[in-house]
């Protein structure tokens, strides 16, 4: 039971990032060849001609609809599936049904199927945030884990992000296999930063690079790649999600995406209290 845990655990450190939009050994490399650190290291040098990191959320946001589209959609359910690669493998070791519910302004529930091995749900209602795992009692998040998910479950956060992010700037300009891309360092409320890289034609979000707690107390480098934008309801949404890290993996694929329906019942367990999230967001 402790390695399903373990890699549901590795499922959902990626998946609670699949609503921002709203590898084999080689593919690292084809991702942007950054850390936080040089996030830092770069707004320190000289300032280049760069778009402000404002215009280049807007563009974004033009890319995918607009923000009158974006408002207009209360709830959406995402469904695909999900696989874990081993370092180097072609074939994934593990995968999974994925279905992610979500509701504004917070609300989240996120579900994996590993038949005949796992069912796993993570949920979060506003105010707090679970695990719950097979018939194992519930499980409270905290820590990194609570603010990652906290975040990830505002569901209008990439058109709102003067509000979503502490500080946003536009540190460089680069020419890579995801072609021209700007990036932008961001600060979360928690302080925690990362590395937002957008395409200059499309204006796209198509790659996120930061640190993370690799659920041993140790912190890893990610890499994530945003692919294959489709439009539904008037608003385009990424179909595919690949994250790398030095450890594994990970797919996330969609083959469907229902907007304005029905969020389950949420009922939280008795011993879930409300959580302290007040670092996490904007006072």
């Amino acid at each position: 039971m402790q390695h399903w845990r373990t890699i549901g655990r590795a499922f959902l450190a990626l998946i609670v990032f699949a609503g921002m939009p709203a590898a084999a050994q080689d593919e690292a490399a084809t991702q942007p060849e950054t850390t936080t650190e040089s996030t830092t290291e770069a707004a320190q040098e000289p300032a280049k001609d760069l778009p402000s990191a404002e215009s280049i959320f807007e563009r974004h946001i033009e890319a995918i609809g607009g923000k009158e589209a974006v408002f207009a959609i209360k709830s959406r359910k995402l469904t695909g599936r999900v696989k874990v690669f081993p370092p180097g493998a072609e074939e994934p070791q593990v995968t999974g049904i994925l279905r992610i519910h979500a509701e504004a302004p917070d609300k989240i529930v996120q579900e994996i199927i590993v038949v005949g091995s796992m069912t796993q749900k993570r949920i979060f209602d506003g105010k707090a945030g679970w695990l719950l795992n097979n018939e194992d009692p519930a499980v409270p998040m905290t820590g990194e884990e609570l603010e990652r998910f906290t975040v990830a479950s505002r569901f209008y956060a990439e058109v709102d992000y003067e509000n979503h992010f502490k500080s946003i700037e536009t540190v460089d300009k680069q020419e890579n296999e995801l072609g021209t891309v700007y990036m932008v360092r961001v600060e979360h409320f928690s302080g925690r930063v990362e590395a937002y890289f957008f395409n200059e034609e499309t204006g796209f979000l198509v790659a996120i690079v930061g640190q993370r707690d690799n659920g041993q107390g140790q912190p890893e480098q990610f890499q994530r790649l945003y692919e294959d934008y489709k439009e539904f309801d008037g608003v385009k949404t990424t179909m595919l999600i690949r994250e790398a890290t030095p450890r594994q993996r990970i797919e996330l694929e969609f083959s469907n995406v229902e907007n304005d329906v029905d969020l389950p019942e949420i009922e939280r367990p008795d011993n879930i209290p409300d959580a302290d999230i007040s670092n996490f967001q904007k006072n």
